[in-house]
């Protein structure tokens, strides 16, 4: 059973990244995994299902730093984990997907929520550091700063450049604090 549902996911995961989101019907996972259509409905009820299902064993979780390390370190390690997950080939590889389904699909779009909530609430618990240590001005609007510190990253693994590494998140990181600084 573990195997069958491991077999379908990865299928379903290459089709959506050959194809785009309509490469995945039920007929084709059933032609290129060999599953049975009984058994891919004993699993999901809908093609749909199948889809969010995909998407949300890619998504990587993004966790709030520990509440005893200051700003500076916190919002260091938040970026560090943004690179790393804007890094993992299989992430990237369905972002794309993502961007597209989130308005056309009611499963998707709560994935979308979900991740969305998850990764805004780690930042702004950072930001909120940045605040109270008086680095960060207190009438920061957090929704845009959240979009001025993730947007660049996410533009650049869109658009396959700059490459999102170290010296990169840095540079994004500096022209974030330097515009938001108290």
């Amino acid at each position: 059973m573990a195997r069958s549902r491991a077999t379908v996911l990865r299928t379903a995961t290459d089709l959506l990244v050959e194809g785009g989101p309509t490469a995945v019907t039920i007929e084709a996972i059933v032609a290129r995994s060999g599953v049975a259509k009984s058994t891919i409905y004993r699993h999901w009820a809908s093609r749909d299902d199948v889809l969010v299902e995909v998407i949300a064993s890619c998504a990587p979780n993004i966790d709030t730093p520990d509440e005893s390390l200051g700003f500076e370190e916190s919002i260091r390690q938040l970026m560090v984990e943004f690179r790393e997950m804007l890094n993992d080939p299989e992430w990237v590889r369905v972002l794309p997907a993502l961007l597209v389904l989130r308005n056309q699909k009611h499963g998707i779009a709560d994935l979308d929520q979900r991740l969305e909530k998850d990764q805004d609430h780690a930042v702004s618990n950072v930001l909120r550091r940045g605040v109270d240590e008086g680095v960060l001005a207190p009438s920061i609007d957090t929704d845009v700063a959240v979009t001025m510190l993730i947007g660049p990253l996410l533009f650049a693994v869109l658009t396959e450049k700059p490459e999102v590494d170290e010296t990169y998140c840095d540079q994004v990181l500096e022209a974030f604090l330097r515009a938001y600084s108290a």
